[in-house]
């Protein structure tokens, strides 16, 4: 789990300014290498991140959609940027792209406009 709260803490503080997400649940797991899962939430939007053994991913989900339905970040900023991406392992440019367009993505997964956004 440590890789989870050092990429956030490294690249993602921006999560915690105004006390916008906090953490709802974690899980870690010895088995197949070591996965773990960390979750945190705003009012609109839940963020997911996981460790598959060494690599970090994070799937997005509006806080009001169905439990089974997760989004890949190279999936959302597909959606505003309009490029296949080439890979969804998290990264730093994944961390500044949420960062700068945060306020834009909540927008999307607001429960008003979230069936329009799940369309595209």
């Amino acid at each position: 789990m440590p890789q989870i709260p050092t990429f956030i803490a490294a690249h993602m503080g921006y999560l915690w300014d105004g006390a916008r997400f906090r953490i709802i649940g974690s899980e870690v797991t010895e088995a197949n290498g070591g996965d773990s899962t960390l979750l945190v939430e705003s009012a609109v939007l839940r963020l997911r991140f996981v460790t598959d053994k060494t690599q970090l991913f994070l799937d997005l989900q509006p806080r009001a959609g169905r439990a089974k339905d997760w989004y890949s970040v190279d999936l959302v900023r597909r959606l505003f940027l309009g490029e296949r991406e080439p890979s969804a392992v998290l990264d730093a440019s994944y961390a500044d792209f949420i960062g700068e367009r945060l306020d834009d993505i909540e927008a999307r997964f607001d429960s008003e406009r979230w069936p329009e956004t799940q369309t595209e």
